[in-house]
């Protein structure tokens, strides 16, 4: 294979609560469709609280003709398990390769690689089955287990194959089963910016000869436990409203979602005659190792961030068109990442717009999601405005896009993320 040196996006398969499908997904962000609901959590009749999400509705896995034989196979190994955010990533790679129009044969099974991205697959699976069968724990049963010898010889009866299935290269190696892909393959987990870690790891294995293309997966399903622990640390918008950068901004709702890319070289592309929605250029990223629940404000790590990734793809801060940052829409990120913005394109300021809004924090797929999104909308000529801020808040030094304007003059574009504990990514694209 010759040394690639322009990588491009040739599918993309969203999945929002707003819709499935490049179709559905942009025209929900077009009309302000945001399947946003409150939800009320309960167990057994008990009330766990009532919370905003933006919630996929009416999912169904059997629409998106996914090998039958392959899935049932994996449905016998999880012993009845049924994991919805798999079946997410089913949907999105699905859906995503059909965009591409790429299917996976001999001829290159072994040459295609697989990148998936999740915050923690299948946790919230093995609480639920724990709470609900780990009834012998429970005063009223006569036959509790009288030592804790017992009591693991249970548990491990009971779980051993949930737990198991904890493991990330479990999904990783259900979705290559299904899908026939042989080639490199990784599990990642950089929290919020875990799709745009994903990007670069896909675009550096096609570089370096591992592959002739990858397939870059970023889902999340959210439950109770996300909603409750964001709700102790103060994240969660109070009306359910996500409003980055405005000035009563105070938190961010959960939303359910995810998207795939398949990413190869432009040579490959133009001789499978594929679509292609932008050139990757590449990105850079830090880890802040400070805080969990909010960035490290005293230092300008975001900032020189995103100026190395600039200078990586040998571009000025004034060649940017358009920039989609995290926009998470609490107080002191939102302050961080506009101080950021404000002092890198000093001089000349970008489009703004962020997209949360739209489909809620979709947790490690949200950074992913997004690049989908924006992608979408230069194809489509247009760029969404950011929702719920009617004015940008003064204090922060930077205009965000209040009413939708046109692609026409936007060339280049650069999504960053600001994610818990300090994992920060900013990645540019390039129309083609």
């Amino acid at each position: 294979m010759k040394k690639a040196n322009k990588i491009v996006i040739t599918g993309i398969g969203p999945l929002t609560s707003g819709g499935s499908g490049n179709d559905e997904v942009w025209e929900a962000v077009l009309n302000r469709k945001t399947g946003l609901v409150q939800k009320e959590y309960t167990v057994d009749g008990d009330t766990l609280g009532r919370f905003y999400v933006h919630k996929i509705k009416n999912f169904n896995i059997e629409k998106y003709g996914i090998n039958k034989i392959a899935l049932n196979e994996v449905k016998a190994w999880k012993m009845g398990d049924e994991i919805e955010d798999f079946y997410y990533f089913l949907a999105v790679i699905k859906m995503a390769l059909n965009d591409a129009k790429l299917e996976i044969r001999d001829s290159n099974k072994y040459l295609t690689g697989l990148v998936i991205a999740h915050e923690n697959m299948g946790m919230d699976h093995f609480y639920w089955k724990m709470i609900h069968e780990l009834s012998f724990t429970d005063k009223s049963v006569s036959d509790k287990p009288n030592t804790k010898k017992e009591f693991l010889e249970r548990f491990y009866n009971k779980f051993h194959r949930t737990g198991y299935e904890l493991q990330t290269f479990m999904p990783l190696h259900h979705i290559a089963k299904i899908f026939d892909v042989h080639g490199f393959s990784l599990f990642l987990n950089n929290a919020c910016a875990s799709g745009l870690y994903a990007l670069e790891v896909a675009k550096d294995a096609i570089i370096s000869e591992k592959c002739k293309q990858m397939i870059i997966a970023a889902v999340d399903c959210p439950s109770i436990f996300k909603q409750m622990w964001f709700r102790d640390v103060n994240c969660l918008a109070k009306d359910g409203q996500i409003k980055p950068f405005a000035p009563d901004r105070d938190g961010f709702t959960i939303g359910d979602g995810g998207t795939a890319f398949v990413m190869e070289t432009y040579e490959n592309a133009k001789k499978r005659k594929a679509r292609i929605y932008a050139e990757y250029l590449g990105g850079s990223f830090v880890s802040e190792g400070w805080k969990v629940t909010y960035p490290d404000i005293s230092n300008d790590l975001y900032k020189n961030m995103i100026i190395e990734a600039i200078k990586l793809s040998k571009l000025k801060p004034s060649d940017i068109d358009l920039i989609v940052p995290h926009g998470v829409a609490t107080n002191v990120t939102d302050k961080y990442e506009a101080k950021a913005i404000r002092e890198v394109f000093d001089k000349k300021q970008p489009l703004v717009t962020a997209l949360k809004p739209y489909i809620g924090h979709t947790l490690g797929s949200t950074a992913l999601l997004e690049t989908a999104i924006m992608l979408l909308s230069l194809k489509n000529g247009k760029i969404p405005p950011t929702l719920n801020c009617e004015n940008t808040d003064n204090k922060l030094g930077i205009e965000v896009l209040r009413d939708i304007k046109s692609a026409d003059n936007i060339k280049i574009t650069i999504k960053t993320a600001c994610g818990f504990a300090g994992f920060n990514g900013a990645c540019l694209f390039k129309e083609v």
